[in-house]
């Protein structure tokens, strides 16, 4: 006797086909698409830079012109902007029908490391070393000196220092309870084993030393308020009761 084809089975081979039909009915019109020059690129976007110049970026991506805009994936883009160390990532969008949005996500310099030979060089809030060759007036950032040689400092690589871990710390914990605290740090410095900062606008010093930071931002915004600090002064809150103004030591 034959057996007899149930339904269930000719439900699946219909289902199969139709996978197989959607399947070439895809890459036929993609083919179709990517061989048509109304879809080639005209036009190229690139924003989101904070620090680079974007004409500087732009031209990086000028070879995608004229080429179809869906045959440049993610990966081509990179590829032009991989060796810039200031470059975090890329964001690629596709404009119907013909124009490309490039995303540049920067590396953004948080603070200056000075070198022992007094170099600097600007690292990002991983702690990456970015390059030196510009200054960027957007990045007027505090500088943390340390004792480390500049032959030891190399571009895209993470710093390890437990000074710079320090005042990373240090101010992840301001920034907390006052934001805008660190804005009027111009330096920070190891001395008697404690975090000193300089004042930007003056120059005097600052210490907190370990513990209560809340308190004794506090103590400082009211003494900042209802006095004036000479240049070389240091404010000293490393005691719990009981504060400290001298003169730096020569």
């Amino acid at each position: 006797m034959k057996r007899k084809r149930t339904g269930s089975s000719r439900f699946y081979f219909y289902f199969i086909l139709s996978i197989m039909v959607i399947f070439f009915a895809c890459f036929g019109i993609r083919s179709l698409v990517t061989k048509m020059s109304f879809f080639n690129i005209s036009e190229i976007k690139v924003y989101g830079n904070y620090n680079l110049e974007t004409e500087f970026l732009s031209n990086m991506s000028k070879d995608f012109l004229g080429k179809n805009i869906y045959l440049v994936s993610k990966e081509d883009v990179l590829k032009k902007y991989e060796n810039i160390i200031r470059i975090e990532d890329v964001k690629v969008s596709r404009i119907f029908p013909n124009k490309l949005k490039i995303k540049i996500i920067e590396k953004i310099g948080v603070y200056f490391i000075k070198t022992s030979e007094g170099k600097f060089f600007p690292i990002d809030d991983k702690r990456t070393i970015l390059d030196n060759d510009n200054f960027y007036l957007k990045e007027m950032v505090p500088i943390i000196e340390t004792n480390i040689p500049a032959s030891k400092i190399t571009f895209g690589s993470e710093i390890e220092n437990e000074f710079v871990e320090r005042v990373f710390e240090l101010c992840t914990i301001i920034e907390t309870e006052d934001p805008d605290f660190i804005n009027n740090i111009s330096e920070f410095y190891c001395a008697e084993d404690n975090i000193f900062m300089v004042e930007a606008n003056t120059g005097y010093r600052i210490v907190f030393g370990e513990g209560n930071i809340k308190g004794k931002l506090n103590k400082f915004s009211f003494l900042e308020q209802n006095r004036t600090f000479n240049k070389g002064t240091i404010i000293d809150l490393r005691f719990q009761d009981q504060l400290v103004i001298r003169s730096e030591a020569k």
